[in-house]
């Protein structure tokens, strides 16, 4: 299939979002700027990665909080409105709607046996994974076999049921409900599940998320090894910027420090041969 190149704008992201004496950055603005640059078929693919904060949206919106939405959807409070009328124009993804109607169905609600969060986030993965882009479909099943594998820990820890706590189903899952030792028989499938048991038992909270976002850069790193100018370039900086904006809500002389990570990894992948100069222009 023919692919999309995006020489100029990923040659210039250091310049939009980097100086020397600060950091300008607001994921919002980039995103808009996505929207703008990247071609509406890989656009599709973006919004997939912003759906997370539809999720959280939709939640809200059930509960009439318009005033905590995340700017980050891809959907407004007045598209929930109009969605979820009789004026409804179909733009929401199919999983959604289920979800909605569920939730409005006392009987269906009261067969849950997850929490609503866990069902919606259940149906985004499972609606997410059935992307062609073999890129996000490999970011997709890692991160959601972080999620489990790290619910599989605590429930362990906590004695909870898994099965109510777990998202999806696949050998991960199976193996961390069924298997008793300690790495639930997932070294060769998981290999970084050693990883995951070691970061748990940290007690600094952000110690150990920092721990967890460098495993989910490292592979962002490893799946995007020979890419240079592609949508799956974008797709991974927009992933590695999402982290950075979290750390900044979080910690902002952290994400400060993440942030400035990623534009080196940026500059560093500006060493190409010399069929490219270093302001994107082909010759």
């Amino acid at each position: 299939m023919f692919r999309n190149y995006y020489h100029y704008f990923i040659a210039g992201l250091t310049e939009i979002f980097f100086n020397d004496s600060g950091i300008n950055f607001g994921m919002p603005q980039f995103k808009t700027l996505l929207e703008e640059q990247v071609k509406p078929r890989d656009y599709k693919l973006v919004k997939l990665l912003f759906l997370t904060y539809d999720n959280e949206n939709l939640l809200r919106f059930l509960n009439n909080e318009p005033d905590k939405f995340n700017p980050l959807g891809n959907f407004q409070f007045t598209d929930f409105e109009t969605e979820f009328s009789k004026e409804r124009k179909k733009i929401l993804p199919e999983y959604m709607y289920q979800f909605y109607d569920m939730y409005k169905n006392e009987e269906e609600t009261q067969k849950m046996d997850k929490s609503r969060e866990n069902v919606l986030t259940e149906m985004y993965y499972a609606y997410a994974l059935t992307t062609k882009n073999n890129f996000l479909k490999q970011w997709f099943e890692f991160n959601l076999n972080i999620k489990n594998v790290l619910t599989g820990i605590n429930c362990r820890k906590f004695n909870f049921n898994p099965e109510k706590h777990l998202i999806g189903k696949n050998n991960i899952t199976n193996s961390i409900i069924i298997n008793k030792s300690k790495d639930f028989g997932l070294d060769s499938d998981f290999p970084i599940v050693t990883s995951l048991i070691n970061i748990s038992e940290k007690e600094n909270f952000f110690a150990s998320e920092r721990e967890i976002d460098m495993l989910r850069w490292n592979k962002i790193d490893e799946l995007t090894l020979f890419e240079y100018f592609t949508i799956d370039k974008v797709l991974a900086y927009t992933i590695k910027l999402d982290i950075a904006y979290r750390w900044l809500s979080l910690d902002e002389e952290k994400g400060r420090v993440i942030f400035k990570q990623i534009i080196k990894d940026i500059k560093s992948s500006f060493e190409f041969s010399k069929e490219f100069t270093l302001n994107g222009q082909n010759k």
